[in-house]
């Protein structure tokens, strides 16, 4: 074996001389490999050379056997379980590494053909093309070196590299030593589900494309087998689907590797049975009004992965289907390593599919479209035809005349809008609808009006009360709705002066896109009050319009501040789990309680809360801002407000609303252009008070100030609204870009067709650029500044990017971005935390920002991570009489643990505290975020109410009822299960009850001397200068302290007020350990 070193890229292995096999697979059990099939082991014979390569910086390692070649990334293998490696001598080595995703395959191009830089090209393989066959999905890869000479040098170094590369991305390395069960393979049987049965076929599929470690269980079971041919002639979709996806959840979570899966399968049939078919969790998913199931399926480059039914909001198409569990189907398309981002070698496979469709079964699926959002994440939806009952033609001939629009770039897009997630309201006849003209600058060059119209008040509470508002009950009632209406889409604002007329609903011709007979008119998104949080494009702007990089920091500590503070004070735990906790639980009885952040439940609740956000904060700079929201824009339709004017009117948390006036700082992600940000001026106009929780905009000047910020318009667009005199700039607006200074493209003079579509979807699909522009605009900010030539060209280039799929326009080559990137260099910022990148302190507000949230979540992190809970009850909350209802509070306290993990598992959480804290820490898009929080909020409200129910039920005394309480209370805190199997909140659905008669020794008066003492004492000794800010021979609190310091380091832009508000804020989170283990 030798090994030389290439200095620029890898190090490579070869293995001349030596016995080597590679098999793929799965570990059956613990200590046992079996490969797949015989195709799936390679030996290394006389004739073929291998070698192994690993790449200088661990960002790959390639096992070539010549003609053929794989490559593994950190992204292949699961980490929690990472490589196991078995050395039988110093030459004989045996590495298994545990797999999440299926390698990347390369083969060496044929004499003659175009060859890429290695000479190999990515292998993909198609459903139903050459006879080819999917591959399965791999769980174990084993690769074996052997020599029978002493030579061992280049072994150790084999092993060792493997092991620096598993150090360099945190992947265990462990020792072991695992048996190869030689000519067994997992897949010599094949099992056909016999079935008519569409769901059974489905579900059986989802089960079985988890891979060699499930199918070698379920199928070379004979026990297995048996037990499932049995559930498949009983024919009851609903129950094997229910034992299919339960089964596929414990196979795919954190404990269910080497699961008994026929023990599994009993326990899941008895749970059916006896909780299920019962529970309010059924009774609910059965009756979701704007959300559907539908099956789901993703293609790799090397396999067909059968997911669980997707949940999602219904649209326009779904509703018109009715079932559309039968015909439709969603796909997306990901790379073997996980990625939603296909190389140029890739893009092809997807369009095999999106042009020829695929087979499940004996079904056949061809494309129909996507929804707008969906593009760039490689999503899309398909239909079966033959089971629609109508073809595809048939179906897009419903959906409306897209004949008008002849750019195919647009006309792709104008067929997205009948798959937008939508609720449909109430019809609107066509006599009570008119077109109106859109109001223009005198060029006609900008649109006052764009994508705006209005409706009538009364037609508005039609909307809201078939939207379950309860508009007679102080029901929030949205002076502006995203709609759909037809081939129209857009806002509407409301406008009582309709009410009574003939027209009560007016319609812009810029929000009309296509001719369409559909009459319904569908909510996308309504106006509410919607919290405000910075992110990095935003904190770049305000930075170079003078907002000091202390004043930013003490905002950002502010926020932590906040959080701490619920260390401290019940009320302040209070808002803190108000603001970002699920709204179900009785906070208003909770708050009798005193010691929320000792209590082992809410303890979690904020302990999780507060990690998430401290995440947020390091990773994305997301500082919340009391006195900011986002807002949709719409327009001044009484032409009130001059240029440079807003009117504003807020809606507070009690109902009550404030119109403000006075400067605002107003911008629309994503801003990246210096000019993105504008100074204006809020004032009152009594015309407008009819409006509220939404940004009015002046029709009167020489451009819409909309256009000035990243080109917006007001079809739906949120704007970013800050109120904070804090954060207003006083310097002069900076010239806005000419967002509409881009190449036109000319239209055919045919009627765009599905093979134009298709080329358009390609082209972005193979250009989807967006992120890696994102990225390098935020390193040429920080090394050149947000004005340099190099950052405008390059916020110009990112916005037309974000136009393309309506454009057809993409503004760079790969070339010219490898150039930017050049330009760019290969050192990154520390805030970016680009770990593959050399990295440098970055002193701009960002690195600022970063390093100060960075410092202060290592704190926590080390101090409240990793450690158990340890469950103390409350002896207080105990009634004298709890003993009797102890059997009582047993059964419901099983039912309710078993809808909770209904509702935990059906989202993917882990316990009950991610469900609470729901998304806080999921990497998913606001739309996603906004429906699981929705949907998981109102299965909680239907559970609490059916175990309140339940609980109340019999009972009548409150004495009773506390002793009730206090049983529940007992057995949940009682609960011997894991952690992640407790479930504490259980009691405080009964808070009432159970905090009846509740009284505390002032525990948060205590709380609040400690650490007032501890403070004090440190602040004395390490930060005396601080003393002289505060007025003599008064007493402070530390968070008053805390408080003071920051409003000084921001008035006075010092650094060093910054750095002891830093360790202040250290201090309390050690001092809040402290009081944890009291």
């Amino acid at each position: 074996m030798t090994a030389y070193r290439n200095t620029e890229r890898y190090d490579r292995i070869f293995l001349t001389g030596h016995r080597a096999t590679l098999a793929f697979g799965a570990l059956t059990s613990p200590i046992q490999f079996q490969c797949a099939e015989s195709k799936f082991y390679h030996e290394m014979n006389q004739h073929s050379t291998w070698h192994v390569r690993f790449a200088t910086k661990n960002s790959f390692i390639a096992i070539n056997m010549g003609y053929t070649e794989f490559q593994l990334k950190r992204e292949h293998i699961d980490t929690h379980r990472g490589v196991v490696y078995d050395v039988k001598s110093r030459s004989d080595v045996t590495i298994h590494i545990f797999l999440k995703n299926n390698l990347e395959e390369y083969i060496q191009q044929q004499p003659r053909m175009p060859l890429t830089t290695r000479g190999y090209t990515r292998r993909v393989y198609l459903q139903n093309t050459n006879h080819e066959k999917l591959h399965p999905s791999f769980s174990t890869l084993r690769l074996s070196i052997q020599k029978d000479e002493c030579e061992h040098s280049s072994v150790d170094r084999c092993l060792r590299y493997m092991f620096q590369y598993c150090a360099r991305h945190s992947i265990p390395f462990n020792e072991r030593s695992i048996e190869f069960l030689h000519r067994t393979y997992i897949y010599q049987k094949h099992f056909v589900v016999r079935t008519e049965s569409f769901i059974i076929q489905y579900a059986w599929h989802m089960l079985a494309s988890i891979g060699c470690r499930v199918y070698e269980q379920m199928v070379n079971s004979s026990r297995m087998t048996k037990r499932i041919v049995k559930l498949v002639r009983q024919g009851n979709e609903q129950r094997f689907y229910y034992v299919m996806e339960r089964l596929q959840r414990l196979a795919t979570g954190p404990e269910g590797y080497f699961v008994d899966l026929f023990k599994a399968l009993s326990d899941i049939e008895h749970e059916y049975k006896k909780l299920y078919l019962s529970s309010i969790y059924h009774e609910k998913d059965q009756s979701w009004k704007n959300y559907v199931r539908i099956p789901w399926f993703r293609f790799t480059p090397t396999r067909l992965i059968v997911k669980p039914l997707k949940f999602m909001k219904s649209n326009r198409v779904f509703r018109y289907i009715g079932n559309v569990k039968n015909c439709m189907a969603f796909v997306d398309f990901r790379d073997d390593n996980g990625s939603e981002f296909l190389c140029s070698e890739l893009v092809p496979f997807l369009e095999f599919y999106l042009k020829h469709g695929f087979h499940f079964e004996n079904r056949h699926y061809v494309y129909l479209h996507h929804a707008q959002s969906q593009i760039r994440k490689k999503q899309f939806y398909f239909y079966c035809e033959a089971e629609g009952g109508q073809t595809r033609e048939q179906l897009e001939e419903w959906m409306g005349n897209f004949n008008e629009e002849k750019l195919p770039a647009k006309n792709t897009a104008r067929r997205t809008q009948p798959f937008s997630s939508t609720e449909a309201t109430i019809e609107i006849a066509q006599r009570m609808v008119e077109i109106i003209h859109d109001i223009k600058t005198k060029d006609e060059k900008y649109n006052f009006t764009d994508g705006v119209g209005q409706i009538s008040s009364d037609l508005n509470l039609r909307i809201h009360e078939e939207l379950g508002v309860n508009v007679d009950d102080g029901g929030y009632v949205s002076s502006v709705l995203q709609i759909r209406y037809g081939g129209c889409k857009g806002t509407l604002a409301v406008n009582p002066e309709l009410d009574g007329q003939e027209k009560q609903l007016l319609i812009r011709k810029s929000m009309q896109k296509f001719q369409c007979n559909h009459i319904v008119l569908e909510v996308c998104k309504r106006s509410l009050r919607r919290r405000l949080c910075l992110n990095r494009e935003v904190i770049n702007l305000l930075s170079y319009r003078k907002i000091s990089s202390e004043r930013l920091l003490a905002f950002q500590l502010q926020n932590v501040r906040w959080l701490f503070e619920s260390f401290i004070s019940d009320q302040a735990a209070l808002s803190v789990l108000e603001e970002k906790v699920l709204h179900v639980l009785p906070w208003r009885d909770i708050s009798a309680y005193q010691g929320l952040f000792k209590e082992p439940f809410f303890g979690r609740l904020l302990r999780t809360t507060i990690s998430n956000n401290l995440h947020q904060l390091v990773t994305r700079a997301h500082i919340r801002v009391p006195q900011a929201r986002y807002m949709f824009g719409v327009v001044d339709e009484y032409a009130v407000l001059p240029q440079g004017k807003v009117f504003i009117q807020i809606t507070h948390e009690d109902g009550t609303r404030e119109v403000l006036q006075g400067p605002v700082a107003i911008t629309k992600n994503p801003c990246h252009h210096p000019g993105d940000l504008l100074r204006l001026e809020a004032v009152d106009a009594e015309h407008l008070h009819h409006l509220y929780d939404v940004l009015v905009f002046p029709q009167l000047g020489s451009r819409p100030h909309a256009s000035e910020m990243s080109g917006s318009d007001l079809d739906g667009d949120e704007f970013t609204v800050i109120w904070d005199p804090e954060l207003i700039p006083n310097s002069p607006n900076p010239q806005p870009h000419n967002y509409d200074d881009n190449c036109p493209a000319k239209p055919l003079r045919r009627i765009v067709t599905r093979d134009d579509r298709l080329k358009v979807i390609r082209d972005v699909c193979e250009q989807d650029n967006l992120g890696r522009l994102s990225i390098l605009h935020l390193v040429h900010v920080d090394k050149f500044g947000i004005d340099s030539d190099e950052a405008i060209k390059l916020a110009a280039g990112i916005s037309h990017e974000l136009d393309s799929v309506k454009s057809g326009h993409h503004p760079y080559t790969a070339t010219e971005i490898k150039n930017i990137a050049s330009v760019a260099g290969t050192s990154r910022p520390d805030f970016m935390q680009a770990k593959d990148c050399e990295q440098y302190q970055s002193e701009k507000a960002l690195g600022k920002l970063f390093r100060s949230a960075d410092r202060l979540a290592k704190v926590f992190q080390k101090l409240f991570t990793g450690e158990d809970d340890i469950i103390d009850l409350d002896l207080k909350l105990l009634h004298k009489d709890y003993e009797k209802y102890i059997d009582f509070a047993k059964n419901l306290y099983r039912r309710y643990r078993f809808e909770m993990f209904e509702i935990i598992r059906s989202y993917g959480f882990s316990n009950e505290i991610d469900l609470f804290c729901c998304m806080e820490s999921r990497n998913v898009g606001a739309n996603e975020r906004s429906d699981v929080q929705y949907t998981a909020q109102e299965l909680l409200k239907a559970v609490f109410a059916d175990i309140r129910r339940r609980f109340l039920e019999d009972t009548r005394s409150p004495r009773e009822l506390k002793a009730k309480a206090s049983a529940c209370y007992y057995v949940a805190y009682n609960d011997c299960s894991e952690e992640e199997e407790r479930m504490l909140s259980f009691p405080w659905l009964f808070a009432s009850q159970l905090l009846s008669d509740y009284s505390a020794d002032s525990p948060e008066e205590n709380i609040s001397t400690v650490f007032n003492s501890n403070i004090s004492h440190w602040w004395k000794s390490e930060a005396p200068r601080i003393l002289k800010i505060f007025p003599k021979n008064e007493v402070f609190s530390c968070v008053k302290m805390l408080q003071v310091c920051l409003e000084k380091a921001s008035t006075l832009h010092d650094e060093q007020l910054i750095n002891y508000a830093e360790q202040l804020l250290e201090q309390i989170i050690i001092t809040a350990k402290k009081l944890t283990q009291m």
